[in-house]
């Protein structure tokens, strides 16, 4: 059986009523993406004692994979598709009295301590035992290097070990593990509502949804598909791409976005016409029209503060729904994100008639209430996975 070890930090934090509902959100979470990913049977459990949830899988039930391959799969999807997670860690267990402890630390050892290099132990515990955490660093320790040192000439380093065994006793079990992962953190998608994630091919776009989902959404992209003919006006492969990151990390077994064809509505418009700001206004119509306010928390676009300047459509109480712009504050290519870089575009289209009319002032965009008509006869297409 592979065992891993998921830490969370800021569901710690909360009330016990609702730490208890964000636990089961996440556990629930790690079943569906995992089962999404085609791992079965896997075990969530919590453990509210040890303020850790462990999921737990048999290798023999997984397809065309070995025990290492499963481990690492699992370590992969966990660190990069689930939020609320803050580091991953596969274990092994054993009973938490001393002599158990020592043989499997020596097992350990023997497989992982390379000739020439240095180790530490560092332990730490939760419970009634007969030892504190230091002196549970200095026996094992004191057992590792005591067998191996003249055969493989190791050394102890406290400060920068070249490996690092960590142990967490919890009660009558002992957790060994060398490797810890970080995730995304955050909090549990499904916690905090739904959102609307504008996605027009803009790397800031895909990256605003992204840090709302942290924050406990569940989201469902609309892209806004463009193609004037030529290859610098066609944004459908970065959609592409962008969807199925969104896909990666959405716990749903099946996902949906919705479909907006932008070339009716430009020409409606006139190509001489549109300025970014009027995209903006147009997705906002849309995502309006596509979701009833009582069932949405709002939808994410990704104008940065240097955009809003030029860009910011009209005040959001316009639209009665609100609008977020998590990338006022941060810069795109500072944020730990999911969206490779050969996707980053800092405009939807670096030839979109939109960008290249923004700054000119002869434009004369159309108004609020003559696009308010224009999207009223606009549809979209609701999509959902196979």
């Amino acid at each position: 059986m592979i065992d891993i070890f998921v830490r969370f930090g800021e569901i710690g934090l909360k009330s016990p009523p609702v730490r208890k509902n964000m636990e089961r959100r996440l556990a629930h979470n790690i079943k569906v993406t995992l089962e999404k990913k085609g791992i079965v049977n896997a075990n969530v459990r919590i453990s509210r004692k040890w303020g850790r949830l462990i999921v737990s899988v048999n290798p023999e039930d997984q397809k065309n994979m070995n025990e290492k391959e499963v481990t690492s799969y699992l370590v992969k999807i966990l660190s990069e598709n689930v939020f609320g997670v803050t580091s991953i860690s596969p274990v092994l267990k054993t009973s938490s009295d001393i002599e158990s402890i020592s043989k499997l630390a020596l097992k350990i050892a023997k497989n992982i301590l390379q000739p020439n290099t240095s180790f530490v132990v560092r332990a730490t515990r939760t419970g009634n035992h007969p030892y504190t955490s230091v002196e549970l660093e200095r026996k094992i320790g004191g057992v590792i290097y005591e067998a191996l040192h003249k055969e493989r000439n190791l050394t102890v380093n406290l400060t920068e070990p070249d490996t690092k065994i960590s142990i967490e006793v919890r009660e009558e079990f002992a957790f060994f593990y060398e490797q810890k992962v970080e995730g995304y953190g955050g909090l549990p998608q499904g916690v905090q509502g739904k959102i609307l994630t504008v996605l027009r091919g803009s790397h800031e776009d895909a990256i605003a949804g992204f840090l709302l989902c942290k924050r406990g959404v569940v989201t469902t992209p609309i892209v806004f598909k463009y193609d004037s003919g030529k290859d610098t006006t066609n944004n459908s492969e970065v959609l592409k791409n962008h969807l199925k990151t969104y896909s990666s990390f959405q716990p749903k077994l099946k996902d949906t976005h919705y479909e907006v064809n932008m070339n009716a509505i430009f020409e409606s418009i006139g190509h001489d016409r549109i300025q970014c700001s009027t995209c903006d206004k147009i997705c906002i119509l849309i995502s309006r029209k596509i979701a009833p306010f009582k069932d949405l928390l709002g939808i994410t676009l990704g104008n940065s503060e240097s955009a809003l300047i030029e860009r910011n459509p009209e005040k959001s109480t316009n639209y009665n729904i609100p609008i977020y712009y998590p990338l006022i504050a941060l810069q795109p290519e500072k944020v730990d994100h999911p969206f490779i870089v050969k996707n980053k575009n800092t405009f939807c289209l670096s030839s979109c008639p939109g960008h290249i009319n923004q700054k000119k002032k002869e434009v004369k965009p159309p108004s609020l209430q003559e696009l308010s008509e224009i999207v009223a006869n606009t549809n979209f297409v609701k999509v959902r996975s196979d």
